[in-house]
């Protein structure tokens, strides 16, 4: 019955399949309080009765049988159900029963687990979204998570930073399989891992390497994932200037070994920024340049995971390319390309790359009025954008409507960074609980930050 009860379950919105799993577990949950202790009945007579001769037997009390959730309920069922529930919800649940608990923190449940969360990502997504206060300047990170239903409003929560307040720039990598990075610019001095939803993080150890002074002018951050070996790896390109033959210096930091290990790079090339532009199924991607027999020309660059090495990838064609916004994203778990052109009426061309065809031209979209600036698009589509005035919205292309408005009356002007975010029960060795930091420690520890600099200067 319970069997068939579950599986009769086709609701018309993946927020009335999560509250039809939560009504199944709490009716789980009921019965296991319920569960009888069959003790064993006592022996006939008036009471436990001596036996004549030397010495007594002993008197065995009967001991009733552990309450599991497999006396009613197929385990498989259990499994289930519990991998479509929020990270909230299970760590809730872990203290049902051991057995419970058990399945939780296995490795092929956590990657079930993120398989139905990315899966119910793609109707409403969740935005994790990092600012700057604009009267501490301290670094601010924040989660939208959408409506459950269409009629109620959604939330913008704030989440305790990993990050030290006093450290005046922080940059956002990712997410990989629920896990953030958060590092200091220019050279990547400090980094921390971190999962939102768990609320751990751990810091990365440093590396002995340098960057030499007139080769190098940035070090850009990347995170990848190995499936097979169930690794993740923070990588570390110091990138060289735009007019150096000299290949990139890349080094490799494991949760396998904990340390670092520098990689061969023969491909040489520039890259603008200090981030990897995007990340597909745990493959990180950038925006780069390099100079060969056909000059100067852009290119994308990805890390493959499974051979540890670095590959050029086409560009789309000039028209494309020398439009003035052009942004990569997820879309549908594949590389996607958002372009953008202020010329004219306001339209956004949609592209997606396969690695057969090449770039393929999805759709367009537009006119889009009002709008000044893309910030991003999300892999189910929505378009995050920014107006004249800076509001940052939430807009959906194909009812040309906005969906929601993502500003923080808090944050400065033009300090938003905004992440497609899919939540993970997924842990790094290493990870502790993340302290809230104090308002007053963080104007504390600016003010000496200042007073230093000051004096120093």
């Amino acid at each position: 019955m319970i069997r068939k009860c579950f599986f009769d379950l086709k609701p018309s919105k993946p927020t009335d399949f999560r509250s039809s799993l939560s009504i199944s577990l709490n009716f789980i949950v009921f019965n296991l309080r319920r569960v009888p202790s069959k003790e064993m009945a006592p022996a006939k007579g008036k009471g436990n009765v001596k036996k004549k001769g030397k010495g007594s037997s002993k008197i065995t009390k009967s001991r009733a049988p552990e309450s599991t959730s497999d006396l009613y309920f197929p385990r498989e069922i259990i499994s289930n159900i519990l991998s479509r529930l929020p990270v909230k919800i299970l760590l809730r649940f872990r203290c049902v029963c051991k057995q419970w608990r058990n399945l939780i923190s296995k490795p092929h449940f956590i990657a079930a687990h993120f398989s139905h969360s990315s899966a119910l990502q793609r109707s409403g997504s969740s935005i994790l979204i990092g600012t700057r206060h604009y009267e501490s300047s301290h670094h601010v990170l924040s989660l939208y998570t959408p409506p459950p239903e269409p009629e109620s409003s959604s939330s913008i929560v704030e989440l305790d930073s990993p990050f030290p307040c006093f450290f005046p720039h922080m940059y956002i990598v990712g997410p990989c399989n629920g896990i953030v990075c958060l590092f200091q610019p220019p050279w990547g001095d400090l980094i921390s891992l971190w999962n939102p939803a768990m609320r751990q993080s751990r810091m990365v150890k440093l590396s002995e390497s340098e960057p030499v002074m007139g080769v190098h002018c940035w070090a850009s951050i990347g995170l990848a994932f190995d499936p097979q070996e169930n690794d993740f790896l923070v990588l570390r390109i110091f990138t060289a200037v735009p007019t150096s033959t000299v290949p990139n210096h890349v080094e490799m930091w494991s949760t396998k070994s904990f340390g670092w290990k520098k990689l061969k790079s023969e491909v040489v090339f520039h890259i603008p920024g200090h981030t990897s532009n995007v990340n597909v199924k745990g493959v990180p991607y950038w925006f780069a340049t390099v100079t060969d027999e056909f000059g100067w020309r852009p290119v994308l660059v990805r890390f493959d995971v499974r051979k540890k090495v670095f590959e050029k990838l086409p560009m789309l064609g000039t028209g494309e390319r020398n439009k003035k916004h052009q942004q990569l994203m997820v879309l549908d778990d594949s590389l996607g390309k958002l372009t953008f052109d202020e010329r004219g009426e306001s339209f956004f061309d949609v592209w997606v790359m396969d690695d057969e065809d090449g770039w393929t031209k999805k759709y367009k979209v537009g006119p889009l009025l009002g709008l000044d600036r893309t910030m991003g698009c999300l892999r189910n589509g929505d378009i995050v954008a920014k107006n004249k005035e800076e509001a940052v919205f939430l807009f959906d292309p194909v009812t040309c409507s906005v969906k929601a408005n993502l500003s923080i009356d808090s944050s400065k002007n033009g300090a938003y960074m905004i992440f497609d975010y899919s939540e993970s029960l997924m842990l790094i060795g290493g990870m502790q609980p993340v302290k809230k930091q104090n308002v007053r420690d963080k104007l504390a520890r600016k003010k000496l930050t200042r007073a230093c600099v000051d004096f120093m200067l």
